[in-house]
């Protein structure tokens, strides 16, 4: 919900999102609703055995919160699945799909008839798929979800986990009348879910982190006039609870708050009751300047940019000076009602993703090793000390099937160090694997600290004596070790065998100026606005004489510690 400031709009969002997310809402309020901001189209076809129309209907509001209009395709009935994708691919694909009567027909032959059909849908579009099933059981919904992993771009909605939230999941009334077996109150949490948590999990980047203000936000009252004594009512508990289980998730916590630090280090250490501890938020901004400067040194040190961040206030003025200084931040108004809140940032476009990665959970662990790391170098005489105090290794895996999501998200969500920009999903990330002619290297860090977990990804072409590198990431977190060369070395190594040369890919974008500026450097040329710069390999590997262990991998999934 990225926005270029506009009080009027400003204020409408804010009063949209309290009808939204009110108890109980109805589809008659739903329909009433009609965002006035601009929202990106997002043409989405169906194949389908079940009626849609009423989640779509439904999910209308929903998606102009998500600032999404999505432009649904007709789609006939079709109980075979046959795949009909003729004409331009969409942005999203969707097998909208009612198991009863084919479960009854081939039994436990099912689920292999269900795989073909998604195969058969992957082979013949390059947009990403969402499957929808409806009568799966829980082990039989898991064993499809384990299946699609190695489909690249491939999601299973987590139909038997939502259904199970609802009271009466089916009305066998409806089926005659709307041509589906589902209740409305189950066509009401599907519009939510697909349009609040499943389509910008598959279609935007996930965000980042979550900064909080404190007083009348995460606890009741004012901790400069009632000190410790600040009332955690059981709604701020579970709002508390939530923002936790956000942060076991691999999202970044930080408070931005004006008060005293050493209030808000007493309160901490005497409210047990608080389920967030102080040692939970990676970055804490107290003190009395404004909050947009403060998000921004927040987020300096969590070393991303304000656009991956939501922003959670109960004041509205101080919301608007926010998203005036910081266009594209994510906005929360933490209103009265603390159990409104709470829904809200449960379904707040971009916080739900599709399960728990070993990096999502290394990446809040990694940052907080980087104030040792600052120590360890501010005592070393020069950079070989200091890589010998740190023993860093680096783990390359060479086109590895099992990684391909994270490469693609990778080059999807880094802007410090991306040399081209690209932006490659997970279907063009696995042509780099497959295809002959062509590497994707995804690569691996850790030291004595801590695993980092894979942090940079380098992809590319093999011409003749040369290398063509048309994409090379960094995660930011990974940088200011002095080891991108190192890095990029060992992986063209790896990948180019004795080659002479490498063709880097560049572009200027808004924030790749840490990228350009290495290339320039290694290479010894000058940039323009796009191109690329060649790269004497033997040069680059006198790097290596870095006291780095290397390690080369095959396609297996990585381990981390």
């Amino acid at each position: 919900m990225a926005n270029d400031f506009n009080p009027g709009l400003f204020l409408e969002r804010i009063s949209y999102a309290n009808s939204l997310f009110k108890e109980g809402i109805t589809r008659r309020e739903l329909a009433i609703l009609k965002p006035t901001w601009g929202c990106r189209d997002v043409k989405v076809r169906f194949h389908r055995n079940h009626s849609f129309e009423h989640v779509v209907a439904a999910s209308a509001a929903w998606a102009g919160y998500a600032r999404m209009s999505i432009k649904f395709q007709e789609a006939p009935y079709d109980d075979a699945l046959s795949m009909n994708v003729s004409g331009e691919d969409p942005d999203l694909e969707v097998i909208w799909y009612d198991v009863e009567a084919i479960q009854a027909r081939l039994g436990h032959e099912m689920l292999e008839w269900l795989k073909g059909r998604i195969n058969a849908l992957r082979a013949s579009t390059t947009a990403p798929i969402l499957v929808v099933l409806v009568g799966l059981g829980v082990e039989q919904e898991r064993e499809l979800t384990e299946a699609s992993k190695s489909l690249p771009g491939v999601r299973i909605a987590p139909v038997c986990d939502m259904l199970g939230s609802v009271r009466t999941p089916f009305d066998s009334r409806l089926a005659k009348i709307s041509g589906a077996r589902l209740s409305e109150e189950a066509n009401l949490a599907l519009a939510k879910h697909m349009a609040c948590r499943w389509l910008p999990a598959i279609l935007t980047p996930r965000i980042k982190a979550i900064v909080v203000d404190l007083d009348q936000t995460i606890y009741s009252g004012v901790l400069g006039e009632d000190g410790v004594s600040v009332t955690l009512t059981p709604a701020h508990a579970s709002l508390q609870a939530l923002l936790l289980k956000l942060k076991e998730s691999g999202m970044f916590l930080a408070v931005v708050s004006k008060n005293e630090p050493a209030d808000v280090d007493m309160l901490f250490a005497k409210r047990p009751d608080f389920p967030l501890r102080l040692e939970d938020f990676s970055a804490n901004e107290i003190g009395w300047g404004s909050k947009s400067e403060s998000i921004s040194k927040a987020c300096q040190k969590l070393r991303i940019d304000p656009s991956a961040v939501l922003f959670i206030d109960d004041n509205p003025g101080e919301l608007a000076e926010v998203s005036g200084r910081l266009p594209g931040i994510e906005l929360i108004h933490a209103g009265a009602d603390v159990c409104r809140t709470a829904r809200e940032l449960e379904f707040y476009p971009g916080l739900w993703s599709w399960g728990v990665s070993s990096d999502d959970i290394l990446r809040v662990a990694d940052l907080g090793a980087e104030a040792a790391r600052k120590r360890i170098r501010d005592c070393s005489s020069d950079q070989v000390e200091y890589l010998r105090e740190l023993a860093p290794e680096v783990d390359l895996w060479m086109n590895p099937e099992s990684l391909v999501s994270r490469l693609a998200e990778l080059s999807q969500k880094t802007n410090q160090f991306n040399l081209s920009l690209r932006r490659l999903d997970e279907l063009k990330v696995n042509e780099y694997v497959k295809d002959a002619g062509r590497f994707a290297v995804g690569i691996g860090l850790r030291d004595s600290l801590t695993d980092s977990g894979i942090i940079a990804a380098m992809f590319g072409r093999i011409d003749d004596d040369k290398v063509i590198v048309d994409e090379w990431v960094i995660s930011c977190r990974a940088l200011g070790r002095g080891l991108e060369g190192l890095m990029a070395s060992s992986a063209l190594d790896a990948a180019a065998g004795s080659r002479k040369t490498a063709l880097f890919s560049y572009r200027l974008g808004p924030r790749n100026n840490p990228a350009r500026e290495w290339l320039a450097k290694v290479s010894g040329g000058s940039m323009e606005a796009e191109g690329s710069l060649r790269i004497n390999l033997p040069l680059l590997s006198g790097i290596a004489n870095m006291p780095v262990r290397i390690n080369i991998h095959g396609n297996e999934r990585p381990e981390h510690s």
